[in-house]
């Protein structure tokens, strides 16, 4: 563990760690988060469309308050905005509405499995992963190995459930009247 401590911190490899951070965040794992969060990474780390790990986590397909809190207490700034000037709690609030106005009130399976429950990955995400091999280049492997088991546990675990949304809602709002 203090090894990835230490790799965190060098700027030659933080950006990858930002990066396994931003995509835990993204997959709703909590344990994950706090686990990377303890490495030393900022939790407000800005990736493509300015979006942060809190808000990829909203926007994201496995939405987890418990990772919306692992980021809040590692300093998350719930008042940040992406590119389209939306928080985490714009982003929450919407699609808590949409999957209202869709009457979905239950956990649901991931689109991401096939019915061998085996990750099938879609145009969007075969794209970012080719991105990164062309990034990482001879790194790549070892990164890529991770990224895909973390993708198939987040697959596993919950999809858009309408619960963790509310409470994440509950929770954003807290946080930004604290601030």
């Amino acid at each position: 563990m203090d090894d990835f401590r230490d790799m965190a911190r060098d700027p030659k490899h933080r950006r990858n760690f930002e990066k396994l951070l931003y995509l835990a965040a993204k997959r709703g794992d909590a344990d994950l988060v706090a686990e990377r969060l303890s490495w030393g990474i900022d939790p407000d780390c800005v990736f493509g469309k300015g979006r942060t790990p809190l808000i990829a986590n909203v926007k994201g397909y496995c939405p987890s308050a418990g990772t919306v809190r692992a980021l809040l207490k590692a300093g998350a700034d719930p008042t940040v905005t992406d590119e389209a000037g939306l928080t985490a709690l714009d982003y929450a609030r919407r699609k808590l509405a949409r999957l209202e106005a869709r009457g979905i009130k239950r956990r649901r399976k991931s689109p991401s499995l096939d019915e061998n429950d085996q990750l099938r990955l879609g145009p969007d995400e075969q794209a970012e992963l080719d991105d990164m091999r062309r990034e990482l280049g001879e790194d790549a492997k070892e990164y890529l190995r991770i990224w895909w088991q973390e993708r198939l546990r987040a697959a596993r675990r919950v999809f858009n459930d309408p619960q963790q949304v509310a409470e994440i809602v509950t929770i954003l709002e807290a946080a930004g009247e604290a601030k």
